[in-house]
């Protein structure tokens, strides 16, 4: 008998069968510690030959557990963190701190401009959340590092084009539209970013993300203040735009967090072959650009209705604090009030987080009644500043306590949607919740400056707070759809039927998206393709090659699909690893 030589044993060193060729194109799969045994890799323990159909199904339950590695909940994840972090410092800090802004443009174009200024920044607010479905459907269907780059670069064109405004309904375009959705598609496109990388941590490093907003509250307002001041209109914002253009050079840094996948070479393959097949028989599965299936969620509707009917008053103060500070006399002390508000902003986010980072079984605040608590305290903040008048102390007193809860509520809704429709839509339902916004931003807001100028004792905030209170009473609906889903009949033995109402009886019906499956349509598409593409030559005949079409030619779910269009390059490096010749083993 010859001696096997090492190129003829397997990994656990008994002697391979010969006969079978096998390609050295195929992607290597890796084994991580799923627990799971592998014909091909082994388990540590001399067993007894098994038959196709055993080896078959260890290798599946292997291949099954692709999804898991999916986030890498950390790495490159978080030097995407800190750029998501400076696009919300910059970007979003640049719109927010519009109450200062609003200043500067009365400054330079007179305060005859005082009603048209408001519908300006209403404007730009709106148009950065309206896009915000567009952008994330765009993302879905191409690269999101590309779009993000793009959305820098609108941004720092709109911020460039607002300095050589000469007359005021120049504005309207270049700060109301541009700037608007740059900022909008910058924002966006680092939150699906964050995404991809962190979703164990997800409650963590949003506290990051949604802080940033406060701290551009805080920094912008200096910026743009101390540059106007000293340089003038256009030269001051052409200093800002060259703080905003490093948005542009962010983007870039956003990798695919398909890169690190330890089945990427494997899923680089089965997508290549999909490819192939789809090119000869010609069969089209396009996604559609917009997903509204979540929209058929009545908690995500009653979500929408509530955010909506809030954001018709809770950011008037955003907008009109500084104004009004400046007109009952305060002068520079406006600065300062702006850097307490988006501290206050920051505060509000770590405070919150706190409580939905730290909740145990003993004490718990569920983010329903956090996100209740936070909106309705910003309006009983919004009501009492009516009576705030003059006073330096009571300002900042107000800024300090409404910049807290709107700070805690913008972090407690995120964190709300997440936990209701978890991360798989939490994307598409977050670009919807933020839509819902847009249109009561840009009516609510000037209709609120205008009550002020036309009724006196500021009449607007009476009505914005209105606004907010009803919009967290609102959010009881929510717990009267739970109750009306719980309750459900049962038949007697003797036929009657009587009402139940535990919420412990398995034949309780569920809210929608309560939790993620463990293995979904997708992961089990693609694991299966991957087995059916190794394990082809042991299938052997007809037999494989129909398995491989029908696991191929499969609707998979396109949100889960591990490799993106820009990496698709990739596979070319790997044909050149694995040259495409064959050996017999």
């Amino acid at each position: 008998m010859q001696n096997t030589t090492d190129e003829e044993l397997s990994s656990d060193g008994r002697p391979r069968r010969s006969g079978l060729s096998r390609s050295r194109s195929l992607p290597q799969l890796s084994h991580h510690d799923s627990g799971l045994g592998s014909y091909y890799g082994g388990s540590g323990v001399d067993d007894a030959p098994v038959s196709r159909a055993a080896r078959l199904v260890a290798d599946l339950r292997q291949l099954l557990t692709l999804k898991q590695h999916y986030y890498p909940e950390g790495g490159w994840g978080w030097v995407v963190l800190v750029c998501a972090v400076f696009v919300h410092i910059l970007g979003h800090g640049m719109l927010t701190c519009i109450g200062l802004f609003y200043l500067e443009i009365l400054k330079k174009f007179g305060t005859h401009e005082k009603s048209s200024a408001g519908w300006l920044g209403a404007m730009s607010t709106g148009v950065a959340l309206l896009i915000s479905p567009v952008t994330i459907a765009f993302c879905r269907r191409k690269s999101t590092r590309v779009t993000a780059v793009m959305g820098g670069l609108i941004t720092a064109l709109g911020c460039l084009f607002t300095s050589f405004a000469t007359q005021f309904h120049q504005l309207f375009f270049r700060y109301g539209n541009l700037l608007g959705i740059g900022v909008g598609i910058t924002r966006d496109c680092s939150t699906l970013m964050v995404a991809q990388y962190f979703k164990r941590r997800r409650e963590f490093v949003e506290i990051f993300i949604v802080s940033g907003s406060g701290l551009g509250i805080a920094s912008m307002s200096l910026v743009i203040r101390s540059c106007i001041e000293a340089l003038g209109w256009r030269l001051g914002l052409q200093v800002v735009t060259g703080a905003i253009s490093v948005t542009f050079i962010l983007g870039t840094f956003y990798r695919s967090a398909s890169l690190y996948h330890p089945q990427r070479r494997a899923i680089l393959h089965i997508k290549n072959q999909k490819r192939k097949i789809k090119d000869k028989n010609k069969i089209e599965d396009k996604v559609p650009f917009f997903d509204f299936s979540t929209l058929k969620s009545k908690t995500v509707r009653i979500l929408l209705i509530s955010t909506g009917i809030s954001a018709f008053g809770i950011n008037t103060p955003l907008f009109y604090l500084a104004y009004q500070a400046e007109v009952e006399g305060l002068g520079d002390s406006t600065i300062f009030l702006q850097v307490y508000l988006g501290l206050a902003w920051t505060v509000g986010c770590v405070v919150f987080s706190t409580l939905v980072l730290h909740n145990s079984t003993e004490c718990r605040i569920a983010r329903q009644y956090l996100c209740q608590t936070a909106v309705f305290m910003c309006g009983l903040s919004i009501l009492a500043f009516t009576v705030v008048s003059g006073n330096y102390h009571a300002y900042v007193m107000f800024a300090w306590i409404y910049g807290i809860f709107c700070g805690g509520y913008h972090y407690s809704l995120k964190m709300y949607t997440y936990e209701r429709v978890r991360a798989r839509n939490f994307a598409r339902t977050w670009g919807f919740v933020q839509c819902s916004q847009a249109i009561p931003i840009v009516i609510g807001v000037p209709f609120s400056g205008y009550m002020n100028e036309k009724c006196g004792d500021r009449a607007g905030y009476y009505f914005s707070s209105t606004c907010v209170l009803v919009g967290s009473l609102t959010l009881f609906l929510i717990d009267l759809h739970r109750r009306k889903i719980a309750r459900h009949k049962h038949t007697r033995e003797n036929g009657t039927r009587h009402l139940c109402v535990s919420e412990t009886c398995p034949q309780r019906r569920k809210l929608s998206f309560t939790q993620e499956p463990d293995n979904n349509d997708g992961a089990v598409t693609m694991g299966a393709a991957a087995a059916a593409l190794v394990l082809g030559a042991d299938l052997g005949g007809n037999q494989g090659g129909g398995l491989l079409d029908n696991i191929i030619l499969s609707n998979e779910k396109p949100e889960l699909t591990c490799i993106s269009e820009e990496d698709i390059y990739v596979s070319y490096m790997d044909k050149q690893q694995y040259p495409r010749n064959t050996r017999r083993i």
